[in-house]
């Protein structure tokens, strides 16, 4: 029965994947809108694990989450506020998966 309860947890626990972000704190620095609505890249203060300094860092999501993280990064280029990025910890494209705006 204990091998058994064992086994169960085992199976269970390797059911799921884990997923570890990245959080990175910076601000942008330079921002391309080119391939908008598509794609934004953009540049920021701070290296990642991945990405040094000034890399240009991907946001790909679909197109209106694209335009509103647009927007964001827009707000915190002009203002100078700094923004928590998040990156899986497997990324090696420097693709951003979640955004954060601060106050300074």
């Amino acid at each position: 029965m204990k091998k058994c309860i064992f086994g169960l947890f085992l199976l269970f626990g390797a059911s799921f994947q884990s997923l570890a972000l990245e959080l990175v704190t910076a601000r942008v620095t330079v921002l391309e809108p080119t391939y908008l609505p598509g794609k934004i890249t953009f540049q920021i203060d701070k290296s990642t694990s991945q990405c040094p300094a000034g890399t240009w860092i991907q946001w790909s999501k679909n197109e209106e989450n694209n335009k509103a993280v647009y927007a964001t990064l827009l707000a915190a280029l002009s203002s100078q506020n700094r923004i928590n990025l998040y990156f899986d910890e497997s990324d090696t494209k420097c693709k951003a998966s979640y955004l954060h705006i601060l106050r300074n």
